[in-house]
């Protein structure tokens, strides 16, 4: 038998250890809310993979430390700063974020979702891609997309609809209604709500029952149970795309930007570029004026100087 040195790596965002028959993965990033970076997905990938090839890890824990927050989701700070002009780096970024998901859905081994504190924005699709949650009473489940000018589109805009109802969904993604503890447990969303001090102990119960069920059995059931979920990759893949032409857009600016520099969020310019019939990727109006002095392509129709070399445009000037 191969020799797979399940344990034998170090990380620099999560931690990860064997605990009974369960592998932790522990996002260790509690100074920066628990968000995650390029090298924490690459991180949970790469243990994700481990744990569910490794001998005697029979579940896999993803968790977070502290009791504050299981994670906030994205790392706004590093690729507000890292892919503000780098589109190519954030869809791989994008990219990263989905595969975590992918190998959630698709580890081997049953996957248990540690929720220690609040959930935020993309980082709830964690608890719809595992096979089970446990969460503790003084957590909440909250979506913060259409807010900060983003959509959630890897898991929680396929993922939420299956695990509470179309109408529940929108108030969670459209509305952005925390959903309690008790909130969840009611709707279903995860299998236990305990005291934080009582979660280590409902969740190593459950990995000891998992234990004992038949490894093919539980494996082809995942796989059966996950169906619904595996045709919703064909639309997050679409998102990718999608959030990539948005990242540049005057949404996701004033929602990230602002969020950054710690100052309040206003939708209203993107309000006001769309009353006028534009875009907030284009909220100058299409980038089809051509400037007759430097001879500058591609920029936008209500520009009345071109950006370069300061020409005044004349009407219909293209």
């Amino acid at each position: 038998m191969q020799d797979y040195r399940t344990f034998d790596v170090a990380y620099e965002d999560i931690t990860f250890i064997q605990r009974g028959y369960a592998a932790w993965i522990t996002i260790d990033r509690e100074k920066r809310g628990n968000s995650f970076r390029r090298k924490t997905l690459d991180e949970i990938i790469d243990a994700l993979v481990r744990a569910g090839e490794g001998p005697g890890v029979r579940s896999v824990v993803i968790t977070a430390a502290g009791g504050r927050f299981f994670s906030t989701g994205g790392d706004v700070g590093d690729y507000h700063q890292k892919y503000n002009d780098d589109m190519i780096g954030m869809r791989s970024y994008e990219r990263a974020l989905e595969r975590v998901f992918w190998e959630m859905i698709h580890c081997p081994k049953p996957v248990i979702h540690r929720i220690n504190g609040d959930v935020v924005g993309g980082a709830n699709a964690f608890h719809l891609a595992a096979d089970f949650a446990v969460m503790a009473s003084t957590a909440k489940l909250q979506q913060v997309g259409v807010g900060i000018g983003s959509v959630a589109g890897f898991g929680p805009t396929q993922w939420w609809p299956l695990a509470i109802s179309d109408k529940r969904a929108r108030d969670v993604l459209m509305a952005l209604k925390p959903v309690t503890s008790d909130l969840a447990l009611q709707w279903g969303v995860v299998n236990t709500v305990a005291e934080l001090g009582a979660l280590d102990a409902e969740v190593d119960a459950l990995v000891d029952v998992l234990a004992k069920k038949f490894p093919d059995a539980l494996r082809y059931t995942k796989v059966a149970l996950n169906a619904q979920k595996e045709l919703a990759f064909r639309e997050m893949t679409q998102a990718r795309e999608w959030l990539t032409l948005h990242f540049p857009s005057m949404e996701s600016r004033e929602g990230f930007g602002a969020f950054f520099n710690k100052r309040a969020i206003t939708a209203e310019p993107s309000w006001r570029a769309a009353d006028t019939g534009h875009m907030t990727v284009a909220p100058y109006g299409g980038y089809s004026v051509t400037c007759t002095s430097c001879g500058a392509d591609y920029l936008p129709e209500d520009h009345r100087f071109c950006g370069l070399c300061g020409a005044a445009f004349t009407k219909g000037a293209a």
